[in-house]
């Protein structure tokens, strides 16, 4: 198979799901034989979008990477003014919804590379949803183009450019079942979606080691991942302090990451930044619980990660992707306010048999659905189907109008050719 993963960001210092999806899977699926590229963008930061990475060609951990600048003209007042509003829950008419997409962070060399060599690749995977390289790059060749949404209940979800997108590309890939409950829920039913999911390799910590590296002997509470309020931290935040102020004690917050939020100083909340590799498998190993605040997940590798170290998760209840795997595989629980929050980490914290036990069965649960040779084998046979014409000739049942994001522009080439 030749496959083109079409991400706006692009390296193993990139911290993000979505990012973190297309590399691993781009390595993973090279190590088994198939051609991969990847066509990206010079931009790092996914909001200021500045060209920090020299454009051309790389090689990266065997992946030949092609970066592509971005339009340093974007970000206009218009842009953030409707962006403000898709934020608050505001409606936009569908002009104002395409002029969103329109007057983001774009690409036009990345575009015009697709459309001169879309031939060289049997699919192009466009990873994730609500940046304008999947909007434009897909509606190029919405034939060899599958969608990799990592889709969350949002407002950028329910625009008609989103939808259009998803109901009009060759496949859908999702990671969990709720996933394609809430396109369904948007009025997306692609005939190509499949469920493929993100594969773990094995993978191991030591507790001792972190403890001797970074002298924090106390138990603690691990978030991981970006430090945005859009994560939930300054939820998360909130509740540790609430709960050091009624219950005193040892118990730290460690918070292994970087972001914009402001973290508050405290004896007992402990920045670690981020890490990568054994380090950061050593930071799993030795906490006491993982807290995944975020109501916007596809996926969670966090949390994965954490059980592969033995480690419960306590995930928020309006997640329903997080909250789906914790109550499936008996690996953690859940919180919707405080008292659930405060309620749940006294049983996970009082009682080691239990923080075994839900350690284990989500370890499990890793194993048995999310290994690579399963994953892999789900995505084979979904590109199987992709690639043939045979069953996926009928039109979408409810699909929203327009057959593509340039539907409207009496078709006009995205991204100006």
């Amino acid at each position: 198979m030749r496959l083109a993963i079409v991400v706006p960001r692009y390296g193993p210092d990139i911290l993000g799901g979505a990012e973190t999806f297309a590399r691993i899977f781009a390595e993973q699926m090279t190590a088994r034989g198939h051609g991969v590229a990847v066509l990206t963008t010079c931009g790092r930061d996914h909001l200021t979008w500045r060209n920090e990475l020299p454009a051309g060609r790389a090689t990266i951990n065997g992946i030949a990477v092609e970066r592509f600048p971005m339009l340093t003209n974007w970000g206009t007042a218009r842009y953030h003014a409707l962006h403000g509003r898709i934020l608050s829950g505001q409606a936009l008419t569908i002009d104002e919804q395409y002029e969103w997409v329109d007057s983001g962070a774009h690409s036009p060399a990345l575009y015009a590379f697709i459309q001169r060599h879309h031939a060289r690749y049997d699919l192009l995977i466009f990873v994730p949803y609500l940046f304008p390289t999947t909007y434009y790059g897909a509606s190029i060749v919405p034939d060899k183009s599958v969608i990799w949404p990592c889709l969350h209940d949002e407002g950028y979800a329910w625009l008609a450019p989103t939808r259009a997108t998803l109901a009009s590309a060759r496949g859908v890939m999702f990671n969990v079942e709720p996933e394609r409950r809430l396109a369904h829920r948007l009025g997306v039913y692609n005939p190509g979606e499949a469920i493929v999911g993100f594969g773990m390799a094995p993978v191991s910590g030591s507790a001792e080691r972190f403890r001797k590296a970074s002298g924090i002997s106390e138990p603690f509470i691990l978030y991981s991942g970006r430090l945005e309020g859009s994560k939930n931290v300054p939820r998360l935040l909130g509740y540790f302090l609430e709960y050091k102020r009624e219950h005193g004690g040892p118990l730290k917050l460690v918070l292994m990451g970087t972001g914009p939020e402001a973290i508050p100083a405290h004896k007992d909340i402990v920045r670690l930044g981020f890490r990568q590799g054994q380090d950061k498998l050593d930071t799993y190993a030795a906490a006491s619980v993982l807290c995944q605040p975020s109501v916007n997940e596809s996926f969670s590798i966090v949390i994965m990660e954490s059980w592969q170290a033995g480690v419960p998760v306590l995930v928020h209840g309006n997640c329903a992707v997080t909250k789906y795997h914790a109550r499936r595989s008996g690996g953690g629980l859940y919180f919707l306010n405080y008292a659930d929050f405060s309620g749940a980490l006294d049983l996970l914290l009082e009682d080691a048999a239990l923080r075994t036990r839900m350690g284990q069965n989500g370890c499990r649960y890793v194993a048995q659905n999310y290994n690579w040779e399963a994953v892999i084998g789900r995505f084979t046979a979904a590109a199987a189907r992709w690639q043939s014409t045979a069953d996926l000739a009928a039109p979408a049942p409810n699909a929203p109008d327009g057959a593509g994001l340039d539907a409207r522009r009496s078709g006009e080439a995205p991204g100006g050719g």
